[in-house]
């Protein structure tokens, strides 16, 4: 008796752009990324040539698809990585990247 053999097609997780709020605040860049059905262990946050890119892989699934969201931004010169405050809560990530003292605004005073 022959066995048969099954095969099991691998399906490529569906990428999709997260949305984003953003407010630019005097101490920094506050971001709001909507990733549902991603926890704080799905979450990948790395900064490379001043390019911030953020991917997060969600337990939901689409057309019987794996979700995997990314999105990427462009961060200032100046900006220490290791300042950026990143969590996550109800399917929302929130990053904070602090301004460098050199983006702030600095008030002369005129005498």
């Amino acid at each position: 008796m022959e066995k048969e053999m099954v095969k099991t097609e691998v399906v490529p997780a569906m990428q999709l752009m997260p949305l984003v709020d953003i407010l630019d605040g005097t101490e920094g860049v506050t971001m709001w990324f909507e990733i549902p059905g991603a926890s704080a262990k799905d979450v990948s946050i790395e900064v490379h040539d001043g390019v911030m890119s953020m991917s997060a892989k969600s337990s939901l699934r689409r057309n019987g698809r794996a979700i995997e969201f990314k999105r990427s931004f462009r961060i200032a010169d100046g900006v220490d990585p290791e300042k950026i405050q990143a969590k996550t809560q109800d399917g929302v990530l929130e990053l904070h990247v602090p301004k460098s003292e050199r983006a702030k605004v600095h008030k002369i005073k005129v005498s």
